[in-house]
């Protein structure tokens, strides 16, 4: 088999944050990095005595959590500012989406559900460093969905 040419880098993402799922927030700029975990499959297994390997079953997959690192700002509009509402006064709830490829036709968008802010970083660093300030966000949620952008 011939090796692919299609492989791409997470240079060009797009990626976009909403407390409804409706209104959307371009946060390119800001973003640094995304992080998908979990959503592993649970296992079941039983040894019997006339056999030397066990007998092995599917479960159910586990939930998701999506986590993005952005640079701080103060900024109105900026997701520190905005996480940090909703993560005070709306229960927690956030949605996420991505495009590894950025925003281009037929490019894959992942997106969350109605997810559950489950850790949010307060700024923080150190003096002698010049590291620009990063704020964080991680999200559960059911599954990631996979779709083809545009969808409609």
């Amino acid at each position: 088999m011939a090796r692919t040419t299609e492989g791409l880098s997470f240079v060009a993402a797009d990626v976009e944050i909403s407390q409804d799922g409706a209104t959307w927030y371009e946060i390119s700029s800001h973003a640094a990095s995304v992080a998908a975990a979990g959503g592993d499959r649970t296992t079941g297994e039983l040894n019997v005595f006339d056999d030397e390997r066990p007998i092995v079953k599917a479960g159910k997959k586990a939930s998701q959590d999506v986590t993005v690192r952005f640079v701080y700002t103060e900024e109105t509009n900026g997701p520190f500012n905005l996480i940090r509402g909703w993560d005070d006064t709306e229960g927690g709830v956030m949605y996420i989406r991505y495009w590894p490829k950025g925003k281009a036709v037929a490019s894959y968008c992942f997106a969350t559900g109605a997810g559950i802010i489950t850790n949010f970083l307060d700024p923080g660093g150190e003096a002698a460093s010049g590291d620009v300030v990063p704020g964080e966000v991680t999200v559960k949620c059911e599954q990631l969905t996979k779709t083809a952008w545009p969808t409609s």
